[in-house]
């Protein structure tokens, strides 16, 4: 009799253990405990790196048909083109067609004119014949001429084209010709008293002070007769031609004067002697003739 108190005690637990209200709270986690954690330092952040530029790998615009790399030789220095990926479609270099330029014709030297002497120094010509003015515009009657001749007999047929110039210059005669030196010009005007042609020329003068006057392998002139001296000398000794026609100087020095120049409209070249006469030189070398006294 001693054990019906625990046993109708332990029947009370079984029956309250297995009421619904029991198995209904079985369903789910029971809380047992309230646990309050201690605060933490909190984790950093995580940031994201930013993503990487892709490498671009420059490639040969030709893609190769064999993995094997090709070596193009440049210079000093080996190209390595490398394969391009299969996915790539290669892209055809153009090919460059070289196109043929035209063949440059030279243009011919322009013709040196003049109003009334050389426009062009001729001092910056090389040696040799000189260029010679040609007229610049068309015959004009003299008797409409707007410009007056330096001298006053005869008168041309034409009008000058400018008032005359003067100028420093030499004269000097020649067994067959003469020669004048018009220092405005730089230049040697050359007149042959033979019919050959030429009949005159104009010449660069070449000399500078300081060269020799006169060259002593042409100490052998002929009685009554020099060797020119300075410029006139050295043109007459370098041009055989000239020496050959125009003869030995019938003087021992040149006469220093100041020469008058004018260029008639038919490209006529007039140019005072000392004299008092007047040389009228036709265009182109072809003739000359001597006005005055």
């Amino acid at each position: 009799m001693g054990f019906r108190p625990w046993i109708v005690l332990g029947l009370m637990l079984m029956m309250v253990a297995c009421s619904p209200e029991r198995v209904a709270l079985n369903n789910g986690p029971l809380l047992v405990q309230d646990i309050t954690l201690a605060p933490t330092t909190p984790a950093p952040t995580r940031y994201l790196s930013p993503t990487p530029s892709p490498v671009i790998i420059p490639v040969s615009t030709i893609e190769l048909s064999t993995s094997i790399p090709s070596f193009t030789q440049e210079s000093d220095f080996v190209l390595v083109t490398p394969t391009l990926p299969p996915s790539k479609t290669p892209t055809h270099t153009a090919t460059i067609t070289p196109t043929s330029r035209p063949t440059l014709t030279p243009s011919p030297a322009p013709i040196i004119q003049a109003t009334y002497m050389m426009t062009t120094p001729v001092s910056i010509l090389p040696p040799g014949i000189v260029p010679i003015p040609t007229a610049v515009s068309a015959s004009v009657p003299a008797q409409n001429c707007t410009i007056a001749w330096f001298f006053s007999s005869p008168i041309p047929a034409t009008c000058p084209l400018s008032p005359p110039s003067d100028s420093a210059g030499a004269f000097q005669q020649y067994q067959s010709g003469v020669m004048i030196w018009v220092a405005r010009q730089d230049a040697i005007y050359v007149l042959y008293d033979s019919v050959g042609n030429p009949r005159w020329q104009v010449m660069n003068d070449a000399f500078v002070d300081g060269m020799a006057d006169t060259d002593p392998a042409f100490n052998n002139a002929p009685p009554f007769t020099w060797q020119p001296r300075r410029g006139f000398g050295l043109l007459w000794r370098n041009q055989v031609g000239v020496r050959d026609r125009i003869g030995w100087a019938m003087t021992e020095a040149e006469i220093p004067y100041t020469p008058q120049l004018q260029l008639g409209s038919d490209g006529t070249i007039f140019v005072s002697d000392p004299r008092g006469g007047v040389y009228g030189l036709a265009a182109g070398g072809g003739d000359w003739q001597r006005y005055g006294s």
